[in-house]
């Protein structure tokens, strides 16, 4: 099964309409390499890596998951960051560490993500405890 994947997605990546080529390389990066985890992710580098335009990125995620590249940043970041808090491994940690290493460059970058995303918090907590 990941043979005739991994050949799919050859064949997309050389053969392929540019939408699915670079909808491909999204996936791979954002995704499979977890970039929204790095600190330094955003809108531009992304762009650049993908060598496609902000606003075609904007598009593609918004075509793709109904929400514009920063709302999905933070989106995962927020996920990732409940699933390393409520991991009984991470128990021992600050709430400080759990915070960086989930890709935010501060408490306070943190904080505003929470605070301006409080109806899409409260689903993902509603999910955890589901």
């Amino acid at each position: 099964m990941q043979l005739m994947k991994k050949l799919a997605n050859l064949l997309v990546s050389k053969f392929g309409p540019k939408e699915q080529r670079v909808k491909l390389l999204f996936d791979h990066h954002f995704f499979s390499n977890k970039y929204y985890l790095h600190k330094s992710a955003n809108k531009q580098n992304l762009a650049r890596i993908l060598n496609i335009s902000n606003i075609e990125l904007d598009e593609l995620t918004t075509k793709n998951f109904e929400i514009g590249f920063d709302a999905l940043i933070e989106m995962y970041r927020f996920q990732h960051f409940w699933d390393e808090f409520t991991n009984p491994v991470n128990a021992q940690l600050p709430i400080q560490s759990i915070i960086s290493i989930c890709g935010f460059s501060s408490n306070e970058e943190f904080n505003n993500m929470i605070s301006g995303n409080k109806e899409q918090s409260k689903m993902i907590l509603k999910k955890a405890f589901v």
